[in-house]
C-alpha cells in the first residue's frame, strides 16, 4: 500500500496541537528524568572524587591525570545537559532558517535514551543541503512521533528503526490523489522506516485521522500522527507512506530547501597592532575563567560583566580592539543588542559569541549571517581553534 498526502487540513485549533506537542515533549521526559539523574550524579561523583585528589597529590603526572578525567566527564554531563534543552523548549509558531541536520541529530541522540535496547536504530544524514525553513519545536516533536511510533508498531518483538535524509527533486507540478499540487523544486526527504508489523488497508486509510489509534487507552491518545500531518502542513510540505502487513511502514517527509539558506561570508578577525579582546560575560566565575584562557594564548584581556559597560568601554577604545568574546544570554543587555551597538560604531567588528544555552539551532540566523557560535562548556583547544579560523 501507498498513500501520499499534502500539507492539507486536519481542521484543530492551534492552541490544542501546541499543547499536545509540548504535552509529548513533558511525557517524553518523564521517561528520562530517572536515567539522566542517574547518569548525571554519576558524573558529578567522578569530578567531585578526581578534584579531592588533585588536592591530596604533589604528583604533577597524577593531577594531570585527574584533570584530563574531570574534563572528561565534564563534556559528557555537557551532553546531557543538551539533550535536555531539545525536548523542554517551549512551542513556538514561527518559522524561519533552521538546521535540519542538528534537528535530527538531537533527536536520534534523545530517542536512544527512550528506545528499549532490543530495538537497534539507525541514523544516517544524507541529504545534501541543511537549511530548511521551518519551526524547530514541531520538527523535533514530528520526527519524535514518528520514531515512537515505529517502536508502538514493534510491541515486545527486536527490531530496526532507521531515519535519516535524502535529495528529492520535483521537476514539474505534482497533483497529489486528492487533488493538491506540489510545486517543483529541492526538497529534503525525512524518511522514518521500520520492520515491524505493518499496517492492514483500515489502518493505512487512517493514520492521520486525529484521535484514531490502534493502542488501548492506557498507551496514549492516537494523536502522534495527526500531529505529524499538522507539522507537514505547517513546513509546505508532503508525506508518502509505504506499509505492508508483516514487513514494515516507511515514512517520507518532503520539506522545501530554504534557498535563500546559505552562509554569508564568514566574519573574519583583521590583523592590527593590537592583541586586546574585549570579554563580555554576567557569570563572574566563568568571565575569570575565560580571561584565563584567553590570556595564555597570548591576548590582553579586557573584561566586563556588565554589558553597559563593555559598550561604555568600545564606544572609547573600540580602534584598539582586536575582537570580541560575548555571552548571548544577559541582563540588562543581551549579546545581540550589545553587537548591535558595536556594529553601529564598527561595521567590521569581529566577535565570538558564547552561550550556555546550548539549543543548536536557537541561533542559527546568526549563523547564518556569517558570526560565529560557540556553546559552553568548551576548551582551551576549542577556544584556540575558533580564534585561529576568523584571522584572515
Amino acid at each position: 500500500m501507498k498513500k501520499t498526502m499534502e500539507n492539507d487540513g486536519i481542521d484543530r485549533e492551534e492552541l490544542e496541537e501546541i499543547a499536545i506537542r509540548q504535552g509529548e515533549k513533558i511525557a517524553a521526559l518523564g521517561q528520562l528524568a530517572g536515567g539522566i539523574a542517574h547518569d548525571f550524579n554519576n558524573y558529578l561523583m567522578s569530578i567531585i572524587g578526581n578534584a579531592t585528589m588533585i588536592q591530596k597529590t604533589d604528583d604533577i603526572d597524577r593531577i594531570k591525570e585527574y584533570a584530563e578525567r574531570i574534563i572528561h566527564i565534564s563534556q559528557s554531563a555537557a551532553s546531557l545537559t543538551k539533550k535536555i534543552l531539545m525536548f523542554s523548549k517551549k512551542e513556538s509558531s514561527t518559522n524561519k532558517p533552521v538546521n535540519l541536520k542538528n534537528i535530527l541529530d538531537n533527536t536520534y541522540n534523545m530517542m536512544e535514551f527512550i528506545l528499549c535496547k532490543e530495538i537497534n536504530l539507525i541514523y544516517s544524514y544524507g541529504a545534501s543541503d541543511e537549511i530548511i525553513l521551518g519551526d524547530e519545536s514541531q520538527l523535533e516533536s514530528m520526527i519524535m512521533n514518528m520514531i515512537l511510533n515505529s517502536r508502538d508498531a514493534m510491541g515486545e518483538k527486536h527490531g530496526k528503526i532507521k531515519i535519516g535524509t535524502k535529495d528529492t527533486v520535483v521537476y514539474y507540478d505534482m497533483v497529489l490523489s486528492h487533488g493538491e499540487i506540489i510545486k517543483p523544486g529541492k526538497y529534503i526527504t525525512i524518511y522514518v522506516e521500520d520492520d515491524a508489523s505493518g499496517m492492514d488497508e483500515d489502518t493505512f486509510n487512517r493514520i492521520f485521522e486525529p484521535y484514531f489509534t490502534t493502542k488501548n487507552k492506557t498507551k496514549g491518545t492516537g494523536l502522534g500522527l495527526s500531529v505529524v500531518f499538522g507539522t507537514v502542513k505547517s513546513h509546505r510540505g508532503f508525506i508518502n507512506v509505504e506499509s505492508k502487513v508483516n514487513v514494515g511502514t516507511k515514512f517520507e517527509i518532503h520539506i522545501p530547501v530554504h534557498s535563500s539558506g546559505e552562509v554569508l561570508n564568514k566574519r573574519t578577525i583583521k590583523e592590527i597592532d593590537s592583541n586586546i579582546v574585549m570579554l563580555v560575560d554576567d557569570d563572574v566565575n566563568v568571565l575569570n575563567v575565560e580571561a584565563e584562557m584567553l590570556e595564555d594564548l597570548g591576548y590582553d584581556v579586557v573584561k566586563f560583566n556588565n554589558p553597559l559597560r563593555a559598550l561604555e568601554y568600545y564606544k572609547k577604545k573600540w580602534e584598539n580592539i582586536s575582537f570580541s568574546v560575548i555571552d548571548l544570554m544577559m541582563p540588562e543587555l543581551g549579546g545581540r543588542e550589545l553587537y548591535k551597538e558595536m556594529h553601529l560604531i564598527n561595521k567590521d567588528a569581529a566577535v565570538i559569541f558564547i552561550t550556555g544555552y546550548a539549543h543548536q539551532t536557537e541561533y542559527e540566523d546568526l549563523k547564518i549571517r556569517g558570526l560565529t557560535i560557540v556553546e559552553k562548556p568548551f576548551t582551551y583547544d576549542e577556544l584556540s581553534q575558533v580564534i585561529a579560523s576568523m584571522y584572515k
